[in-house]
Parts: structure tokens; sequence; C-alpha cells
């Protein structure tokens, strides 16, 4: 232990509490002075940002339908079909076999 902490410890736990308390009083000083801008100019800044987000996400998604939008409609389309045939048929055979009971 070098001489400054050996002291400190052997003076007892009241410099260390003096130390850590103007500790915490310079780095909320600092805090105050380097932050960058007031709460409300921080939630002006995040609401434009995400309006900015949703906008950006709205265009995409526009983008990739009509680049993709057929394909999609069309496998949703054959999926539809296939299911309402298979249900048709599960339907057919399920009164059929309650026919030859």
């Amino acid at each position: 232990m070098d001489e400054f902490n050996r002291r400190s410890f052997e003076s007892g736990g009241g410099s260390g509490l003096v130390m850590f308390l103007a500790g915490a009083v310079v780095g909320a000083a600092a805090a105050l002075i380097l932050a960058p801008s007031t709460g409300a100019d921080a939630r002006a800044f995040l609401g434009r940002r995400s309006r900015e987000l949703a906008d950006d996400v709205a265009t995409r998604g526009k983008k990739l339908w009509d680049e993709h939008g057929d394909r999609v409609t069309d496998a949703v389309k054959r999926g539809y079909e296939q299911a309402a045939g298979t249900m048709s048929d599960a339907v057919n055979r399920a009164t059929d076999s309650g026919h030859s009971m």
C-alpha cells in the first residue's frame, strides 16, 4: 500500500467518505456542464428521429411490396387454394366414411 492510501486507511473512514462526496459533487457538476442538450431538446430529437425511421421503414416496405408483391399475392392465393382443396377432400372422406357405416 502506498503512503497516501495507508494514511487514509489508518486515519479512519471519515476522510474516505469526504473524498467520495467531493468526487460525486465534481462528477455531477461536470455532467451538468458537459451535457449535450436539455431534456426538451433530447425529446424533440428522439421524436424527430423516430418519425424519420418510421417514414424510412414505410418507404422500404412500399418498395419491397412493389418489387415482390405479385409473388407474395400468388403464393398466398396458391396456399389458400391448396388448403381449401385439402379441406374439401377431408370433408368428402369424412362424409363417405359416415355413409359407409
